[in-house]
């Protein structure tokens, strides 16, 4: 896909999380590539989730995150960040306004984490350059898993 092929299904997400949000407290969309990620379609397709529970683990996050932010001034994530550009040994790939890391917790292989170099809160907020972005970055991800194994590589990945 083109970078701006990536940005249209951005925008789709967008659409979707924000008609979706409107009514549900919990939107999660996900998106899979590969039979081994469970997918019956060989190509990248996304799927969205939305309910009015919120999820534990997300809840638990979410509560953490906010405690953080009400210690520190500022977001958890930001600081994180911060840390991770400083030391530069898990940074895997960054442009003008997202960075792709190996988080310092990860417990699958090949685990990365797509963060904005400013805090961004929902995806709805990104401007039209943070959504071309993105498509970078995340064009770029993909494109090192396939070198580097060889092979279009199945990932699931969400937001």
């Amino acid at each position: 896909m083109t970078n701006e092929e990536i940005v249209r299904v951005i925008d789709i997400w967008i659409k979707e999380s924000r008609e979706l949000g409107s009514k549900y407290n919990w939107v999660q969309i996900f998106e899979n590539k590969g039979a081994i990620m469970g997918c019956s379609n060989p190509h990248p397709h996304c799927q969205v989730w939305a309910s009015n529970y919120l999820p534990n683990e997300a809840r638990i996050k979410d509560q953490t995150q906010r405690q953080y932010k009400e210690t520190h001034n500022k977001p958890l994530l930001m600081d994180y960040l911060t840390k991770e550009l400083d030391k530069k040994e898990r940074i895997v790939l960054q442009n003008e306004n997202w960075v792709v890391l190996v988080p310092f917790w990860a417990v699958w292989p090949f685990e990365t984490m797509i963060l904005p170099k400013k805090q961004i809160i929902r995806l709805e907020d990104l401007s039209e350059s943070e959504k071309h972005d993105l498509s970078d970055a995340m064009k770029r991800l993909l494109i090192k898993y396939d070198n580097l194994f060889e092979i279009s590589f199945p990932y699931s990945m969400g937001f």
